[in-house]
């Protein structure tokens, strides 16, 4: 389930990158950046949750729950709440940072797994 949370995460890094910078502009693709946003949000506070909490507490409970504050600036934007080019700077470096948390996380978990079967 980590490596599929993973997989989508870069799936919409590579299309927020691409609404960025203008290479995306229909909606309907479009629409799959918002329908991602909420599937990972779900994914990581499932993947992240029971016997991975034991591994590395702090670093998985940050990974669980960082994929909600893109996804809160995103709906911002959306809503039309906030805006402007430094909020939108704001929601890319707080989903890069999610994104960096859920990779030290799944790295540390498969460290401590492989561990546990060599020993």
């Amino acid at each position: 389930m980590i490596l599929v949370l993973r997989i989508l995460f870069y799936v919409q890094l590579l299309l927020g990158a691409g609404r960025f910078m203008g290479l995306i502009r229909n909606e309907r693709v479009w629409e799959t950046h918002f329908t991602l946003a909420l599937v990972i949000a779900v994914l990581a506070l499932v993947a992240f949750r029971g016997r991975a909490q034991e591994q590395a507490p702090g670093l998985v409970t940050a990974a669980r729950l960082t994929p909600l504050l893109p996804l809160a600036t995103g709906l911002a934007i959306f809503a039309g709440a906030a805006g402007g080019r430094a909020f939108v700077l704001l929601h890319i470096l707080l989903a890069l940072t999610a994104l960096s948390l859920i990779e030290m996380a799944s790295a540390r978990l498969r460290k401590a797994g492989a561990g546990t079967k060599a020993g």
